[in-house]
C-alpha cells in the first residue's frame, strides 16, 4: 500500500522535538526545525561538535524506550537502522509521531524541504518519493524570489 503523506503545520511552541543520533544525520533536519524551535533535545552517544553548545538539550547516552517521555516529536537519526526501528516501534506504542530519516516507510511524518523568510514558509514535498527533486524545485523557487526581491519584502 503506497504511503501518503498530508501537508500540515503542526504547532510546536512549548513541545519537546527529539532527535535520537547526534551525527550528519541529525545535523541536517536539526538545520531546518532550529529555524522554528530551540526546544530540541540531542540524545546520542556522542554529539556532533558543530551542534553542541548550541542552546539546545544534550543527552550522552545510548537509547531506551523510557527517552521518548514527554517527546511531541520524534526524529530517529541514528545510523543503526535496528535503533531506528525500535524508536519507531516505541513511539508507536506511545502514539508519538516520529520521522525515521531516510526512510518514508517507517515514518509517521516526513520533512518538506523549506524556504523561510520572515513569517513566510514555502514548503515543497514529493511524498518523500523524490527528495532530490523536492530540493532543486525549492532551490528554483528560492532563485526565482532572489530575482524578484519584491516577492521577499
Amino acid at each position: 500500500m503506497k504511503k501518503v503523506f498530508l501537508p500540515l503545520n503542526i504547532r510546536i511552541d512549548n513541545r519537546k522535538i527529539l532527535f535520537v543520533g547526534g551525527g550528519k544525520i541529525a545535523m541536517h533536519k536539526i538545520q531546518t526545525v532550529e529555524q522554528y524551535t530551540r526546544n530540541i533535545t540531542i540524545l546520542a552517544p556522542e554529539i556532533h561538535h558543530d551542534l553542541q553548545g548550541k542552546g539546545f538539550t544534550e543527552i550522552i547516552k545510548r537509547y531506551e524506550r523510557s527517552d521518548l517521555e514527554g517527546a511531541f516529536l520524534v526524529y530517529a537519526s541514528t545510523n543503526d537502522e535496528e535503533v531506528n526501528r525500535q524508536i519507531k516501534a516505541d513511539a508507536d506504542r506511545l502514539g508519538i509521531l516520529v520521522n525515521v530519516v531516510d526512510n518514508r516507510e517507517l515514518s509517521s511524518f516526513i520533512s518538506p524541504a523549506v524556504i523561510r523568510k520572515d513569517e513566510m514558509t514555502i514548503t515543497v514535498s514529493s511524498n518523500g518519493e523524490n527528495v532530490k527533486k523536492s530540493v532543486a524545485w525549492r532551490n528554483k523557487i528560492r532563485e526565482m524570489m532572489q530575482e524578484d526581491d519584491t516577492l521577499l519584502q
